[in-house]
């Protein structure tokens, strides 16, 4: 099916048109315009490209994880277009989808943030075939002390002037809905300077940033491997020879990891972050050059010792640099209170509920797959414990890549594994625990 998505600009409408799968059959335009539809095709609209952008990512509140809704059985297309989900909870209420990156259309005062937290409510058909706009509209500009846009998203022909006045006023963006796969921006909101983030918020944008930890993010398990893409940028040449010469033949792979690790800056002129900087300032202090810091990985190539006994004063290096990223210091503090309490080691599924009363939107984001989620959260965001002892929930580069990782640079005491249901047991502690009497227990 040919769907037809346009934006208004300027006064007049600008049609973009894409293709789109035949995602609803057999479904009269009352009942396919339930909130379910409506918000995903206000996501589409706003967000088209969101699966080949980085710096773009939306979650859905989890209360549309339903197979029902107001007895509109929602299809599983549906249901696709709008993972992943997450519980985000603003001081507000529940945004129905909360994402963080410029939405397509005109957004007013667009330059003022170069990636916008942006809240969306959907208001669907009720059983008796009314809409209630005003109450969305209200509802979307309440988020703007916690978010820089709100959007409201309704059946086309349910907004009138008034309401579109109302939108204005309260600097609310409007998404009319004439279909399943056809939504446009009527009005445009204006950016406006949210206040600090929630945790909520924090975990989306993180997800947002380049320093997102999907499946691939860790697809080598070594340190080294990371802080040598830092020594090759610096040194003289091409980086990709210099790296698969010195360090591993893997080149996208180390790169994704320093970018990860906050070393490099992803961008059109690569360059060296701050930590990536300190790094070779090590390099130096320690080898007497790049060159020779190179040299010294080159030999270490292919060695599976522990890199706190392969080159301690690097490996102490890489555990610093890991402690700057978001997920290691969540698993840490999962971990020291699962220690206080008496747990060492702890299993997966420990961690991860451990994990969760600390923050959780950031752990869903760290640990479950998109897919996973639907199983793991109910309705009301809430984790169903039984689902956490499924294998399939969790993101493999977690518990072996990103595991590793944590093992080499000393933080925990057993590497990770790459079998599903062997990571359910895969034991996790602390090699140094720094809680109330972790130095008799270590």
């Amino acid at each position: 099916m040919l769907a037809h998505v346009s934006y208004w600009l300027f006064g007049s409408p600008v049609p973009v048109v894409r293709q789109l799968s035949d995602r609803v059959q057999n479904a009269s335009p009352m009942t396919t315009l339930a909130e379910p539809a409506v918000l995903a095709a206000a996501k589409d609209a706003l967000y088209p490209d969101i699966a080949e952008r980085d710096d773009r990512y939306a979650v859905t509140e989890t209360q549309f994880t339903v197979d029902s809704w107001g007895g509109w059985s929602v299809p599983d297309g549906i249901r696709e277009r709008l993972r992943p989900y997450n519980a985000i909870r603003l001081h507000s209420g529940e945004p129905d989808l909360l994402g963080v990156g410029l939405p397509a259309g005109e957004v007013l005062d667009a330059a003022a943030a170069s990636a916008p937290v942006v809240a969306v409510e959907a208001k669907g058909r009720s059983k008796t075939g009314s809409v209630d706009v005003a109450r969305g509209i209200e509802q979307a500009h309440s988020r703007l002390s916690e978010v820089n846009l709100g959007y409201v998203a309704a059946p086309a022909d349910s907004v009138t002037e008034t309401t579109r006045s109302l939108a204005r006023e309260l600097n609310v963006g409007v998404v009319g809905v004439a279909g399943t796969d056809a939504a446009t921006v009527i009005e445009p909101p204006r950016v406006t300077g949210a206040g600090a983030f929630s945790t909520g918020v924090e975990a989306v944008r993180f997800q947002a940033r380049t320093h997102r930890l999907t499946d691939g993010s860790f697809p080598v398990n070594h340190p080294k491997n990371y802080l040598g893409y830092a020594l090759a940028l610096a040194a003289e040449g091409d980086t990709a020879a210099t790296y698969e010469e010195h360090v591993i033949r893997l080149t996208a792979d180390g790169r994704r990891g320093a970018i990860l690790l906050g070393l490099v800056e992803d961008g059109a002129r690569e360059r060296l972050t701050h930590l990536g900087s300190e790094v070779v300032r090590f390099a130096r202090s320690r080898h007497g050059s790049v060159e020779a810091a190179l040299s010294a990985f080159d030999e270490w190539t292919g060695k599976s010792t522990r890199f706190t006994e392969l080159a301690p004063r690097w490996a102490q290096l890489a555990r610093s640099v890991t402690m700057q990223y978001e997920p290691t210091r969540l698993i840490v503090d999962a971990l020291e209170s699962l220690h206080e309490d008496g747990v060492r080691p702890a299993t997966l599924p420990a961690v991860v509920t451990a994990a969760c009363r600390i923050n959780r939107p950031l752990a869903v984001e760290v640990f479950f797959t998109a897919d996973g989620r639907d199983d793991v959260l109910a309705r009301d965001g809430t984790l169903r414990r039984d689902a956490l002892h499924r294998p399939a929930v969790y993101k493999s580069g977690l518990h072996f890549q990103y595991k590793a990782q944590l093992y080499h640079v000393g933080l925990l005491t057993a590497r990770g594994t790459d079998d599903k249901a062997a990571a359910l047991d895969d034991p996790w502690a602390l090699e140094h625990p720094v809680g109330p009497g972790s130095a008799e227990r270590s």
